[in-house]
């Protein structure tokens, strides 16, 4: 569901991997010495119909794949009952409004914050922290002409159904919205805030944020979105690192499969030193970084 994908920036640019640029390199890595094809790409959630076509070793590593794999199936996802879901956890089980969550003067800065966006603030007095958070990053992005109808996941979901190409979940939706519905109340203040300050600067990044992307120029990126982590480590074990863990189990079992499999995540999932790609790593798994000509 590309509502869960919005989060401050350290987050919300999870567009792509660690390495180094060259000509041609593509935000995708593959697992080596396999039977079949393994890659994971690092994914945009949100993107604008002036950025397609996408660059052609994107759409070759769908070719590829007989199945995809996703943080969440979304061709099993009700999109009604999705955004169901997700208000009725966001809704603030304690009776305790966001007012009284974030305390009267972070309340009256957030709140600043967010009529400066042209958002009414008012509109998440009875929910919590997070959900305020993944809600205006959200608007802001569509603010900005970016849309989740665009991004990868929702184009590919509907390819996909057009192929016969199957879709697999890392996790449930239930399981995503959890992490961020069990953070504790200061982090849950802290992440409110910095998205709220990450939007007001957005629509300096973003674009460079695209190109960069398209062009695999990965440590650029790689250091806005590691900012954002420095300062808020619990945020980062509760959204990246337990679900790198959990994930890499179901990853690296795709080795013993017959298809090829692509996996596409949010691309904070594939850099630093708790990503993905470090975990398989560490695991003995080798793994590259492809080029174009590695899928033509």
């Amino acid at each position: 569901m590309a509502i869960l994908k919005l989060i401050p920036r350290a987050l919300l640019f999870c567009l792509f991997l660690n390495g180094t640029v060259f000509a041609g390199t593509l935000p995708i890595w593959e697992l080596m010495n396999t039977s079949n094809r393994v890659l994971l790409m690092g994914s945009v959630h949100f993107l604008r119909a002036s950025d397609y076509p996408l660059p052609e070793g994107v759409n070759a590593a769908y070719d590829l794949a007989d199945t995809l794999v996703m943080e969440i199936n979304m061709d099993a996802l009700d999109p009604a009952l999705a955004q169901t879901t997700m208000m009725s956890m966001g809704v603030s089980q304690s009776g305790q409004s966001l007012r009284d969550a974030l305390g009267e003067a972070n309340y009256k800065e957030a709140s600043r914050r967010a009529e400066d966006l042209g958002v009414p603030f008012t509109m998440f007095d009875q929910y919590e922290p997070w959900f305020a958070a993944l809600t205006i990053t959200q608007l802001r992005m569509m603010q900005l002409g970016f849309d989740p109808a665009w991004g990868i996941e929702t184009q590919f979901t509907q390819q996909a159904a057009g192929d016969a190409k199957n879709i697999e979940g890392l996790e449930t939706l239930e399981e995503q919205l959890g992490f961020m519905d069990n953070l504790d109340d200061k982090t849950q203040q802290q992440f409110l805030l910095q998205s709220l300050e990450d939007a007001a600067t957005l629509q300096d990044q973003v674009e460079t944020i695209v190109a960069a992307w398209r062009t695999g120029d990965v440590n650029t990126l790689e250091e806005l979105m590691l900012e954002g982590f420095a300062s808020a480590p619990a945020l980062e074990d509760a959204l990246l690192i337990q679900r790198n863990r959990n994930w890499i189990r179901s990853i690296k079992n795709l080795q013993n499969k017959s298809d090829n499999y692509l996996v596409i995540v949010g691309a904070m999932h594939l850099v630093g030193e708790n990503s993905v790609v470090a975990m398989l790593e560490d695991k003995g798994i080798s793994i590259r970084q492809l080029t174009d000509t590695d899928l033509n």
